[in-house]
C-alpha cells in the first residue's frame, strides 16, 4: 500500500505543486479520496471506536451502569423485522440508533433509556464526534457484557445511521415481560413461551438463542415508574438494590428490582439460580417459561450446568442481533475493537 500510494503521490505531484498553486486543492482532495478508497477512512473509523470503548470501559466501571447501556443496544436492534427486510433501508429498523428518536426513545417501552443517551453516551459521542449513534449504542452494549464478566463477543463496526420513514408504533415489535392480563400461571407460562417465539423468531433467531439472550437478564432491573411491573421504583427497592446495598457497587441508582442478586456481574446466575425462588427478586412468565417449556428446557438446563457454554451462545446470538437492519461502511464491517 506504500508503495502504491507513494506512487500515486508522485504522478499527482509530477509538476511540483505547492499550497499556493492554483490546483492545489483540486489533487490533495483527489489523493484524500484515493487514501480512503485504501482504508483510509476505516483506518480512523477503528480508532475512534477504540477511543470510545476506552472511554465506555471507563464510564461502565466508575458508574456501574452496564445493564442501562446493554438495554438501550437491545432496544435499537429489536425494532428488526425480518418481514421488512425487502424494504428500503432502514424500514426494517434495527441497530440504526433510531432509539435517539422523539418517536421511539419517548414511548413507553423505553422508559427511563433517554438517560443512557443524554447523560451517559452523549458525553462520549462529543469526544469522539466520528462515531455513528448507531455504532456507539452498540459498542456500549458489548462493552458493558465484556467489563461486566461476560464474554468478549466479536462484533462488527461500521454502523451508519438510519431513522425509518415508515415509523412503527410502539412496542416496536419489542418482548413484553408479562400479558396484559395474567390467566393463571400455566397459561401465562404457555403465552410466554409462544410470545418469546413470536419476537425473536423475526430476528432471525431460534430457541437456543431465546434462551442464550435471556440470559442477560443476569444484569439489570425492572422498575415501577419504569416498566411498570414490579413494586419498586426508583425511590425503594429490595434488600439486593435500595441505597446501601452492596450489590449496588457504583450504580448512582438505586432501587428497581433485579433478576438475580449480583445484579452488575454478567454471569449464568440467571439460570442456576431460578428454582431457588428468592423472594427478592423478581421472575417473570417469560424468564420461568424457559425452564419448564419443552423447546427451551434442555438449553435452559446446559447453560445452568456450564457457563462457557452460556457464553458463547450469548455471544454469538448477541452479535447476530447488533447487525439486524444494519448498514455498513465499509460494507465488510471494521472488526478488532
Amino acid at each position: 500500500l506504500k508503495h502504491i500510494l507513494s506512487k500515486y503521490s508522485s504522478i499527482l505531484f509530477l509538476a511540483g505543486p505547492t499550497s499556493s498553486s492554483p490546483d492545489y486543492s483540486s489533487k490533495m482532495a483527489c489523493f484524500d479520496c484515493f487514501c480512503g478508497l485504501f482504508g483510509g477512512e476505516a483506518a480512523k473509523k477503528k480508532a475512534d471506536l477504540k477511543k470510545a470503548k476506552g472511554l465506555l470501559v471507563t464510564l461502565i466501571k466508575e458508574k456501574s451502569c452496564g445493564p442501562i447501556l446493554l438495554r438501550t443496544a437491545w432496544h435499537d436492534a429489536g425494532t428488526y423485522d425480518m418481514k421488512n427486510a425487502s424494504k428500503p433501508w432502514p424500514n426494517a429498523g434495527g441497530a440504526i440508533g433510531s432509539i435517539r428518536t422523539d418517536h421511539e426513545i419517548n414511548a413507553p417501552p423505553n422508559a427511563g433509556l433517554k438517560k443512557a443517551i443524554t447523560s451517559y453516551l452523549q458525553p462520549i459521542k462529543d469526544q469522539v464526534p466520528g462515531i455513528s449513534w448507531a455504532d456507539l449504542i452498540q459498542l456500549g452494549g458489548a462493552t458493558s457484557v465484556e467489563v461486566m464478566g461476560g464474554p468478549k463477543i466479536n462484533m462488527k463496526y461500521g454502523r451508519v445511521d438510519g431513522v425509518p420513514s415508515e415509523l412503527a408504533p410502539a412496542p416496536f415489535g419489542l418482548p413484553a415481560a408479562m400479558p396484559d392480563q395474567s390467566q393463571g400461571k400455566d397459561a401465562d407460562l404457555k403465552w410466554a413461551a409462544q410470545h418469546l417465539k413470536d419476537v425473536f423468531y423475526k430476528y432471525h433467531m431460534n430457541d437456543k438463542d431465546i434462551v442464550a439472550l435471556s440470559g442477560a437478564h443476569t444484569v439489570g432491573r425492572a422498575f415501577k415508574d419504569r416498566s411498570g411491573t414490579v413494586a419498586e421504583g426508583s425511590t425503594d427497592g429490595t434488600k439486593y438494590t435500595k441505597r446501601g446495598a452492596p450489590e449496588l457497587l457504583k450504580s448512582l441508582t438505586a432501587g428497581g428490582r433485579s433478576w438475580t442478586k449480583n445484579w452488575l456481574v454478567f454471569d449464568n446466575s440467571y439460570y442456576t439460580d431460578m428454582a431457588k425462588n428468592d423472594p427478592e427478586v423478581i421472575t417473570f412468565p417469560t424468564d420461568r417459561c424457559l425452564s419448564t417449556d419443552p423447546s427451551y428446557k434442555k438449553f435452559f438446563d446446559e447453560f445452568a450446568k456450564d457457563q462457557k457454554a452460556f457464553f458463547a451462545a450469548y455471544a454469538d446470538a448477541h452479535k447476530r442481533l447488533s447487525e439486524n437492519g444494519s448498514k455498513f461502511e465499509p460494507a465488510s464491517g471494521i472488526t478488532g475493537i
